[in-house]
This record gives structure tokens, sequence and C-alpha cells, in this order.
């Protein structure tokens, strides 16, 4: 048989193989209809590969068995393996058997997966103790995490990982028949949690579509690091792990089949692979079923094929050949390259050119193609360029000999030459501007835009038309970098020219007043020339008689920005009304802004489970309308996962703040405004929910970010995240830095937005700082000054709005030894509108206030009533798990009120419970671990324990020593204990 038939042959029976038995005869009939003898051939393999010869039955089944015996699991069902029982048998794999299981004790529900090592696979214990070694280090949202591990009765090791509910990736984009954009940003999550493994030093050595499972929410889990390998720097070539385990041929790389060295581009071809498959609905090569010497020789010899040239021979192909021709093709043929230098370096190399293709930019894969590199420019600022397609069209049409189209061509001649040439200019000022070419070259984008504002003055007097377009697309870009005071001076300069050339009561002027009034929404304190600009823009809608148009459902939404703080009632109505007339247009991502400013709206007026369903919506039109990702829904998931916070989902909170930051990053990069705000979020809820360290770690670098980018001089993104880190370390202990970064936040908006809301608001967490540092009339100040601030700008002094500065007078009162002074502010806290929350944050705040009051005012027992009734409630709504803050709290009172009522014995175990948690969770030389220490100690000299309460009260007595300037509230107790204790041992003697 000639070498060329048979590779046809063998890749026509891969490829039938692959398929449902009842599809195999259209195939072959489709794919061998002038070749009848080839059909025959490709049939007759496929008869012999479904015969049952002697080797395929079980050596347990009679001559008469007509099946197989399917394997029983080693496991049954509701035996149990630690704190897991099991359920019934997901799957059997190579090494392990995999179960589901659920949690035994009633603590709260969890299912899980549980992988025992199968009893035939005892040669691979190793193995299975390294996929255990492996799971633990990986802690990223996007691998399935390892829970719990251990020993069977039977001696065999069990690992208990997250229960992944979805499907593979491939059957996820097949069932919802993804679009492009969609596809990538799945692989783009693979990709990001690759290289997190990688970053860790793992290579996965098995990447497939069974591994990747994606959730109906469309976030992607990696699974299965079953034949994983650890990279070792300091391994020799001859230690390094050649073997070939048991992967999976179809997305092997070559190296793999042939059994050398496996690196990090053994996982790239993996992904190649992938990629191949989601872009084309085929594989690389087909290869089930073949021979492994058949396979060796297909990948070696033959070059992967091209993604478009597949597609255009597959009448089901997901994504149309053209849509792949040029980049995608390009990237995919860099991974599956067979020598292991010539792919991607990393994966994130890869992930880059991902993103640069979906933001049509150059990819490094088709470096050198000037022409492709000029094609990308011209898309990437396509309504700036796209006058010259118009111009050459209007020249086409004036050659028919019409004055008018003669005319018009004129006119747009103009407008392509006038934007052509302002964009030249602004490339040679920047090059004549640098004496170093490579400089030139790296000038950035905000450099850029300058030079093209400065510019915008004098540009295009000839071509008003143009300059009105440049002048959009500036701002337009200054607002894409958040450089809110720049976009306001180029939109009042489009205000104007909209009116000198379309008039006062334009449709255009109205537009061009309200991305003007957008702009200044952050860019200054301007609220009455904001408002007087609404006005003006509702007035012209007025006058033409136009209620119910897009203009008119835009100048809604931003009634709502600008009423959102001083009146909460009209802002929502505004936004409702929004979405009304969005609602009857045909569907676009204009809806799922106006829901999104409704959400906002909806909880800000306490409606906080209308506002998750509102911005559950926004985010499946966004995806429907512009695709996933967009640079819309880091922000829709960010405030989705702060409202889920609030309604105590706090698992799924989590888990909606962290795909914000992960697209957040992967649209805009990691120092654009949503990201930042995004990571912000994101951290604040991990500290809130106990995971103090690493919600640090992102708001620190969140504020560094801010300054690096923004400068310190940013009125608005700058001071809110030096803020919130600020507050963070406060709380964490770290009294004197959070108090310097707050007084930078203060300082900032004292200077660029005296008298905002925004002032009043760093004021209050300030206070809140100085009360911990016994700064009493310092934080009175900044208190009354807030207070102040938020009347003059209308908010109701009994609103929600007035909480945070409520609470810290009721803490302020207490500290003066003013109990009945706190308990007349404890009517002032609003309550939430919302009652379907249950125990809602601001219950809990005000049960806990109260408590503190009752336990000041010498009322043991009605303290610890309140706080065991709020402790009872999160307990019962499984949130002590969650919000660790509010438990010690409520123990810490607990504890008090028992050692109050002359109960040590009942306040030992709680006090004890409250320093262990602490301890945990803050700096270890906070002053709360001091205040923890002394109640305690107090509780242990009351039980006769003195060496162990002196113990405690001297590191207590240490911690604050490191803060000389402490408050009261921590040191007086220590004096009282100290004085207590003096008098005890003189009475002795």
């Amino acid at each position: 048989m000639q070498a060329d038939r048979w590779v046809r042959l063998e890749q026509l029976f891969a490829d039938a193989l692959a398929l449902e038995p009842a599809e195999r005869e259209a195939f072959l009939q489709r794919h061998c209809a002038d070749d009848a003898a080839l059909r025959d051939e490709v049939a007759e393999l496929l008869r012999s590969h479904d015969a049952s010869g002697v080797l395929d039955s079980a050596p347990h089944s009679t001559p008469d068995s007509t099946e197989v015996a399917a394997p029983l699991p080693s496991l049954s069902a509701g035996a149990c393996l630690g704190a897991w029982r099991i359920e019934h048998l997901i799957g059997r794999g190579g090494m392990g058997e995999v179960y589901m299981a659920a949690r035994i004790d009633a603590a709260f529900e969890q299912r899980v997966a549980l992988k025992v090592l199968r009893h035939e696979a005892v040669g691979q214990l190793q193995r299975f103790h390294d996929e255990r070694r492996i799971l633990a280090r990986m802690e990223h949202p996007g691998i399935a995490r390892l829970l719990d591990g251990g020993i069977a009765p039977d001696g065999r090791p069990y690992t208990v990982m997250e229960f992944v509910e979805g499907v593979s990736l491939t059957e996820y984009c097949r069932e919802r028949h993804a679009s492009l954009g969609e596809r990538l940003a799945l692989f783009a999550q693979v990709c990001d949690a690759v290289a997190f493994a990688h970053r860790n030093l793992v290579i996965h050595r098995d990447l497939k579509p069974d591994n990747i499972l994606v959730d109906a929410q469309g976030r992607v889990k990696l699974l299965d690091f079953g034949i994983a390998k650890l990279l070792d720097a300091t391994a020799t070539a001859a230690e390094a792990d050649i073997t070939i385990a048991p992967f999976t041929p179809d997305y092997a790389a070559p190296e793999q089949l042939s059994g050398q060295h496996i690196t990090t581009a053994t996982d790239i071809y993996a992904l190649g692979a992938l990629l191949f498959e989601l872009l084309s609905g085929e594989r690389p090569f087909r290869m089930r079923g073949l021979p492994s010497s058949q396979v060796l020789k297909l990948v070696l010899d033959r070059d992967a094929p091209i993604p478009s040239r597949v597609a255009q021979g597959n009448a089901n192909a997901p994504i149309p050949p053209r849509q792949l021709r040029g980049d995608l093709d390009a990237i995919v043929a860099k991974c599956l390259r067979k020598d292991p230098l010539h792919r991607y370096e990393t994966v994130n190399a890869l992930l880059r050119d991902v993103r640069s293709h979906t933001r049509h930019e150059p990819v490094s894969a088709r470096d050198g193609a000037r022409l492709y590199t000029y094609a990308r420019f011209i898309r990437r600022n396509k309504w700036a360029v796209s006058g010259v397609a118009a111009l050459f069209v209007s020249l086409a049409a004036g050659l028919a000999g019409t004055l008018w189209q003669a005319r018009r061509a004129e006119t747009q001649a103009r407008t392509a030459m006038a934007v052509q040439g302002f964009l030249g200019d602004i490339f040679r000022a920047n090059t004549s501007s640098q004496d170093d070419p490579l400089k030139a070259r790296l000038t950035t984008a905000r450099e850029l835009l300058d030079l093209g504002a400065k510019k915008i003055d004098t540009a295009m007097v000839d071509a008003p038309a143009a300059k009105l377009t440049v002048l959009t697309l500036l701002g337009e870009l200054y607002d894409d970098l958040s450089l809110d005071n720049e976009a306001v001076r180029l939109r009042q300069q489009r205000v104007e020219l909209a009116r000198k050339l379309y008039g006062s009561d334009s449709i255009e002027s109205a537009e061009a007043l309200l991305e003007l009034a957008g702009s200044m929404y952050y860019a200054s304190n301007a609220t009455q020339e904001r408002e007087k600009i609404l006005l003006d823009a509702s007035a012209i809608l007025d006058r033409r008689g136009d209620h119910s148009s897009a203009t008119r459902a835009s100048l809604l939404i931003k009634q709502t920005e600008h009423y959102y703080s001083v009146d909460a009632p009209r802002a929502l109505a505004d936004a409702r009304e929004a979405v009304r007339l969005f609602e009857a247009m045909p569907a676009s991502a204009a809806l799922g802004e106006a829901l999104y400013a409704r959400a906002l709206s909806e909880h800000n007026n306490g409606s906080v489970r209308e506002a998750v369903a509102s911005l559950q919506r926004a985010i499946d039109i966004s995806r429907a309308a512009d695709g996933y990702p967009n640079p819309s829904l880091p922000r829709y998931y960010a405030y989705l996962g702060q409202y889920q916070y609030r309604m105590q989902d706090i698992a799924h909170a989590e888990e909606s703040a962290r795909l914000a930051f992960q697209l957040a990053i992967a649209m805009n990069g990691e120092r654009h405004t949503d990201t930042l705000q995004a990571q912000m979020r994101l951290g604040r809820q991990l500290f809130d929910s106990g995971h103090t360290q690493e919600g640090l770690a992102l708001l620190q670098s969140a504020q560094k970010h801010a300054i690096e980018s923004r400068g310190a001089d940013d009125p608005v993104h700058t001071p809110l995240l030096v803020m919130e880190w600020g507050a963070e370390q406060v709380r964490y202990g770290l009294l004197e830095d959070g108090l310097a970064s707050l007084d930078s936040a203060i300082a900032n908006r004292r200077r660029l937005r005296p008298g905002s809301t925004y002032l009043a608001t760093a004021l209050e967490v300030a206070a809140s700082d100085l009360l911990e540092l016994g700064r009493v009339d310092d934080a009175r100040r900044n208190l009354d000054e807030a207070s102040a601030i938020k009347l003059k700008a209308g908010v109701a002094p009994r609103s929600a709005r007035f909480n945070f500065n409520t609470g810290v007078r009721i803490r302020l009162a207490l500290i003066d030894n003013q109990p009945e002074t706190a308990r007349s502010l404890l009517d002032e806290l609003a309550v939430d509108a919302d009652e379907s929350l249950g125990i809602s944050f601001t219950a809990i705040e005000q049960s806990l206030a109260r408590a503190d009051v009752e336990l000041a005012s010498g009322h043991a027992e009605v303290a610890a009533q309140l706080a065991g009734q709020v402790r009872d409630k999160m307990d019962k709504s499984h949130l002590s798990t969650f919000l660790p803050f509010y438990v010690i709290r409520a123990d810490l009172i607990q504890g008090q009120a028992a050692l109050l009522a002359q109960r040590p014995a009942d306040a030992l175990p709680v006090l004890q419970r409250t320093l262990d948690m602490r301890v945990a969770l803050l700096a270890p030389t906070s002053p709360r671990i001091a205040e923890a220490q002394i109640a305690l100690a107090r509780c242990q000299s009351a039980l006769g324990e003195n060496e162990k309460a002196d113990a405690l009260a001297k590191a207590a007595a240490d911690i604050l020593a490191t803060h000389p300037r402490v408050g009261s509230q921590y040191r007086e107790p220590l004096r009282l204990w100290q004085a207590a204790r003096e008098f005890s041992a003189k009475a002795k003697k």
C-alpha cells in the first residue's frame, strides 16, 4: 500500500473510531465517496475493532456471557473515611477511584470528591502521595482545591477534593454553541490556572477536556494532577523524569510520546491541542485505537494541521474559518511545534497573545508581518480612521456623477485627511521629541493621548466634524485610563463644538452634555455644576418631545449616578425608568448598564436581594451582547460579590469577587482602575472572612499600584484604595502604619475634593483608628466634621449612611465612661429595609453595640443574652465559619459578662477561644490580642491559676509597650488587674 494512502487510511480510521457507531456510515460515505476500496478497508478495520476476541472477556465470565462484568467499587455507599461518608462511585482511573462523599458532622453541609487508591494500583502509591503533595500547594480559584486527606481503614490513602459540578470544557462550548470570544475567555482561564501551577513548579502533563470542567457560572476548574510532575531545579539530566506516564495521546507532546525530558513546554503543547479543538471542533491528530508506534510516527513525522483549514472541511465547525485565519492559526501553530524550544516560552506568553488578539493588537506569533501590524492599528482606531474607508466609498459614488455625492465625498475627504494628518502629526511629534528611537517606540498611551489633547486645540480647523469625532475618541480613551479631569476638559470642548455645528437644541448637543456629566462624576466635587448640565440635557430632550429614546434612557442613568448620594429614592426611580425604556428597545449592552445602575440604587435603598437579581440579569445581558469577557463584567461581578456578601452568601460572594478580579486583569491589566477596585473588594472580603494575610496582601498591592500608576494627587481612586489599606492595617493591629495611610487619604481629600462625602468617609474611618490610639478629642473632631459634611450634602441624619459614624460615637462614649450617652445613640442606628436578609450585618452590629452598652452599664445577663442571640443565629445560618470577627466580638462580650457575674468557669472556654482566634487572625502585636489576654488573665486569677494569669498579663503588657499611645480601653483593664494583683499580694503578707 502506498505510504500516502496508508496515512489517509489510518487517519480516517481514527476519526471514524471517535464517532458513535450510528454515525460512522454517513462519515465514510462523505469522506470515501470517490474511493470504494478505501471505504471498504476502513469499514473492515472498524468491524474488527468492534468484534470481541478471547482477550476481551473478563477472567471470571462464562462462555455464554455477552457482557464484561463491570468492576465493583471497593467502597460501599455509607462507608465512612474520616469525616466523610461515601455516597456513590463517580469514576475509575488508572490509579484511583473517585467517589461522591458528604461531610459526616452537622457543622455544615459539604459535598466533595473523594479519591482513594485502587487495590490493584498499590505499585503507584508514591505517585498517589505525589499528587496529594502537589494539590496541597495549588491554592487557585481555577484549580480544584485539596480539602482533606487520610488513610482508609484498609490502609489505602485517600484525598478529599472540592467537588466541581460542571461539564468538560469542550462539552460546555458545544452545548452552549459558544462564540469565539467565549471560547477564548474560557481558554484564558485555563491558561491562568496552568500558569499558576508552573509558577509553583508543577507540570500537569495530562491537560485534556475531561480534566477541565466548567460550572454553570462559566468558571473553569482544572482537575487531576495524578501524573503531574514537580520540577526540581537541582536535578541533573540523568535524574530527570523521562518516563512515559499514563497520559492521553491525543493531547501529548512529541517529547512525551518519545520518552524525552518533560518541561513546561509539554503543557503548552497540550494547551495548543486544546485550543485547536475549541476552534475547529477537531483534534490536531486522531490517535485513538492506533498502535503506539503509529501514534509516535504520526506526531513526529507530520506537522499539525492549521485550524482554519480543518474547520473549512468540517461542516459542523463551531467557528467560521475566516475568524481563525491569521492570528489564531499562528498562535496554535506556535504551541504545536515539535521542538519545545520553538513553542511559547511560558503560558503567560501564550495568554498575552490570546488577549492581544481579542484586543485587535499584534501577536508575537506573527512577528515581522508589517501589513498585519498596520491592519491591527487601523482596527484598534477604527473610529478615528474610518473616514479613510468612507473616502474611497464616497469617491466611487462620486464617479456616478451626482453633485450631492461629489459634495459628500469632498466633506468626507476633508474629514479623512484631517484625521489622518492629526494622527500622523502625533506620532511624528512623539518621534521627534525623543533622542532615542527606542524610547519613542515605548511611549505610553498616556503620553500619546496628552500629545493629541494638546494638538486638538488648533487642529482640524477646516474639518470640524472630524474634530468632533476625535474629541469623542480622546475623551473615551482618557476614560479608559480613568484620567477624569483630562476627559472633562475635552468633553467641554465637544459640547461647545456640537452646539456650534448642530445647534444648542440638537440631539448631538444633548449627548455631548451627558458625556460631560459622566466624566464630572469622578473628576471633581462640582455637584451643582453637574446637576445643571443634566438639567440642560433634559431640557433639550423635553423641547424635542423626546421622552423614550436611548438618549433619554442614558440621561436617566446619569441622573441615577448624580442623585445616588443625595436623593436615594429619586435615584432608584430614575434607574427603574431607564431599565423600562431600554427593555422596550432591541436587547443591547445598554440595558445591562441600566440594570447595573438600578442594582446600585436598590442596594443604596436597602433592597439587597433585588440588587443581586438586577446584577445577575445585567451579567447575562452583557455576556449575550458583548461576549465573554467584556469590559463591563469586572464591575458587575465585583458589586455582585459585595451584595452577595451582604446577603451572607459568603462562598458565592468570594467566587464572584475572585472572578471580577480575574476578568479585570484579563481585560485591562493589573493597574487599571477596574482591576484595582475589584482587587480592593476581594481583599476586603477575604479579610472579613478570616483570610487576613491574603486580604492584606491584595489591599497593599492595590494601593501601591494606584500610587504608582495614578499618582498621589489622583482625586478619587488612589485615596480610596489608600484608605481601605489603612483601615485594614488598623484592624490587623498595625495602628500607627494604618493611621499614616488614613492621614494621607484625608490630606488628598482635603486638597482635591474638599467638602465631599468621600472626605467624610475618610474622616470617620480615621476616627475609629484614633480611638484605638487614645486620641479621643481628635476622633470627636473628625466625627463632627464628617457629620457636618454629610448633612450639608443632604444625607439624612438617621440614614444607613450615618451608621458607621454613630457606631464610632457609641464606642467613644463608652471609652469616656458615659454608657447612658451611648445608650441614647443606639436609637440613631438605621435598620435594613430588606427584611428578607434574616440576620443582616446591620442587625448584628446593632445587637453587639447594645450588648457593649449593657455590659458597660453593669447589666451582665442582658449583655450575655444579646451576644448569645447573635452567636446562635450565626451558628444556625452557618455564618460562624465565614465571619470570625463577629464571632470573636460576641464571644468576648459573653466571656466578660460571665466574669462580671462572677462565673469564671463559664467564662474560661469562651475567653480562651477568643484569644486563640485573635492570635490566628491578627498581627502578633495587635492590642486586640492584649485585650483578650487581659480578660483571660482575670478569669485565670478568679480560678486561682495565678501563674498562668501573670504570664498572660506580662504578654499583654509587652504588646501594649509597642504602642505607647494606645487607647485607655486597652491600658485601663491591665492597670486595674495589676492593681488588684498587688493588693492581693499585700493582703496575703
